[in-house]
């Protein structure tokens, strides 16, 4: 069975706590945020809370040993601030309180081991998935967690078609949109067993930390949710329900009730059961606040119930740049997703304030990468940029090494992914060479055909680099003689543009540094073809839409599809990867900036268990380890 590290399970006899900590007699210990509530008989005592095997943090179990190799006993207490420029949306605070059926520290394919599920089995070929549940383990509300939870996804809700939009082809074998649907068997009320047709070593990753999943496809609450379903109440009731909250029917009644992982933090989810550390008790508007979990399932190597922090909150502010201005005046513990490295001068004075600390840390993205649309109907487009020679030309008259000082103060390297290598004088020989040595009366290369020819970028400010690393391409194609030009949009626009397949070229970060664990598969099929909409079309539709890619892509498809059956870090996948990397390095289908480039992670100066190296998205979702020093 795969499950944790090794870790000391807390003695049943230890020196005695102190009295605010928990009850003599107890084997487990609570924050003192809870004894009222315990003494009023609101709560029973924490060893009645936790399950009978409850997941012991040591060190090496949510962050790496090498990220945080002196992982402390923590003390209880404290309100983590946060603060966010979006309507009921912090992504920190969502990484923070996400939590997956299967995990591995640091975010990686590493040592999965159990979650919310205690342990799980594979059989050799990678078909059958036996999963055991923590006995005890209970929803928020006290309710215990069983198969019958997860009976309820499955029957009730996947496979109800007037519910689901249908089951996604992650529970489809090898994760093929046309694989015959999973076999789900209950086997008792803490196992069941997932069966496929066939090799699917990559459901792992679906179920650990790809795409930030978490455990509602797999877990409902089905005690909640039966009131809300027409298979456990009067249809007539589930009317009479949908039409006070003025809603078509049951269907639409059921999804403003149910709350994926990516609804929990939103307000209309407060009160919903859930099995994160912190859960969700939003009234006020514009306030996003989150109370400890009483019934959460962790506990640290003293037997003290996780986690330390009690509460954790995120305020309304007009934008990212007002965030950073509530760092600076000491108003929010932490920070990952708005940082950048320019404002390291502005951390450094909240540092030296006694406000902040923060690290330099790894990206779990590759900040910016360029690409062209290959399927734009201008047959003139089609024609230059379609063309191989071109995109590494292009690649080859970026100036890497600049960016990454300019840009990214020295904190990264030039692409794996593209050349890296700044070469204009090879640039212009390949443009020369595929036909375009023709000049207009402005000194703009024209088209092999003789046509004008213009590269019209298109962006939204997704994050502070993007305008600077635009105006920088802008300069670098005008040099080998390219006619460029560089368009801010709003990000909608963008969007409607893109889906519609008339923008020429863009920008946006991509998440190459997670392809090798394939923990993510941005820009990759089947995942997604964002430089080649009509080919995607082909792919998502198995030939029916779009246009039929060319054969390197076609391969690209195939291999991405075969390294979704093969084991997560396994030789056979790294094989894959590798040949991957090759089609993308010999095609410049996407074209980094740079990679390896460094990430802000900010906490409040007396934060402690903070990862000290690593990824710093993995840093923010370790936030229940995570505590307020006294001293």
């Amino acid at each position: 069975a795969c499950a944790p590290p090794e870790a000391a399970v807390p003695p049943e006899e230890a020196e005695e706590p102190a009295a605010e900590m928990a009850a003599p007699e107890s084997k487990y210990s609570q924050s003192p945020y809870l004894d009222e509530q315990v003494a009023s008989g609101a709560l029973p005592p924490v060893d009645e809370r936790l399950p009978t095997n409850p997941l012991v943090v040591t060190a090496g179990v949510i962050s790496q040993v090498e990220d945080l190799p002196d992982l402390e006993i923590g003390e209880y207490g404290g309100v983590m601030r946060f603060a966010h420029g979006g309507p009921d949306w912090n992504p920190d605070v969502f990484i923070m309180l996400n939590e997956n059926v299967l995990a591995a520290p640091g975010i990686t394919v590493k040592g999965i081991y159990g979650n919310v599920v205690e342990s799980y089995d594979v059989n050799d070929d990678n078909t059958v998935f036996s999963f055991n549940l923590r006995e005890g383990l209970k929803w928020s509300d006290g309710v215990p967690v069983t198969t019958a939870d997860v009976a309820f996804a499955f029957d009730d809700y996947w496979s109800n078609e007037s519910l689901s939009p249908g089951y996604p082809n992650k529970f489809k074998s090898a994760g093929n949109p046309n694989g015959e649907i999973m076999d789900v068997e209950i086997i008792d009320d803490y196992s069941f067993r997932i069966t496929f047709q066939d090799t699917y070593g990559g459901f792992l990753r679906e179920l650990s930390i790809k795409g930030w999943q978490g455990y509602t496809d797999i877990f409902k609450p089905a005690h909640f949710l039966k009131d809300f379903h027409s298979s456990y109440t009067d249809p007539a009731e589930i009317a009479k329900m949908a039409e006070e909250k003025n809603l078509q029917d049951e269907a639409a009644l059921f999804a403003s009730i149910d709350c994926l992982n990516w609804d929990l933090p939103n307000a209309r989810c407060a009160g919903f059961p859930a099995l994160w550390p912190w859960i969700n008790v939003t009234e006020e508007e514009g306030l996003m606040k989150f109370v400890r979990n009483p019934y959460y399932f962790k506990v640290d190597a003293a037997g003290n119930q996780l986690p330390y922090i009690d509460e954790v909150v995120s305020q309304l502010v007009a934008d990212t740049d007002m965030v950073n201005l509530k760092v600076f005046a000491d108003e929010v513990d932490m920070l990952r997703e708005d940082t950048a490295l320019l404002k390291l001068p502005l951390y450094q004075e909240a540092v030296d304030k006694g406000y902040i600390q923060f690290r330099i840390m790894d990206n779990h993205v590759s900040p910016v990468s360029f690409w062209f649309n290959l399927t734009h109907p201008d047959e003139t487009w089609r024609l230059v940029a379609g063309n191989r020679d071109f995109r590494r030309a292009v690649a080859l008259a970026i100036n890497n090494p600049e960016i990454v000082e300019t840009i990214y103060f020295g904190f990264g390297s030039p692409p794996e992914i593209s050349p890296g290598t700044y070469d204009p004088d090879q640039a212009n020989a390949l443009l020369d060479s595929i036909g375009m040595g023709q000049r207009d009366a402005n000194g703009w290369r024209l088209a092999p055909n003789g046509e004008p020819f213009t590269l019209p970028i298109e962006y939204a400010d997704f994050a502070p680099d993007f305008t600077p690393v635009a105006e920088l391409l802008v300069e670098y194609f005008t040099d080998v003689g390219i006619n460029t030009t560089a368009k801010l949009l709003e990000s909608s626009l963008l969007g409607q543009r893109y889906n519609a397949n008339e923008v020429f070229a863009t920008m946006l970060w991509d998440v190459q540094p997670m392809w090798e664990a394939g923990t993510w598969t941005d820009y990759t099929p089947p995942h997604s073809l964002r430089w080649g909409p009509l080919w995607n079309q082909w792919v998502t539709s198995n030939g029916e839409e779009g246009e039929e890619p060319p054969a390197a892509v076609r391969r690209l498809v195939e291999l991405a599809r075969m390294r979704v059956q093969a084991v997560p870090g396994s030789a056979e996948d790294a094989a894959l990867f590798d040949e991957i990397m090759q089609i993308h390095r010999d095609n410049n289908y996407i074209i980094g900036m740079a990679e390896n480039v460094g990430y802000v992670l900010v906490t409040d100066a007396a934060m402690r268990n903070v990862p000290i190296q690593g990824q710093a998205i993995a840093g923010n979702n370790s936030g229940e380890q995570m505590f307020y020093a006294s001293e």
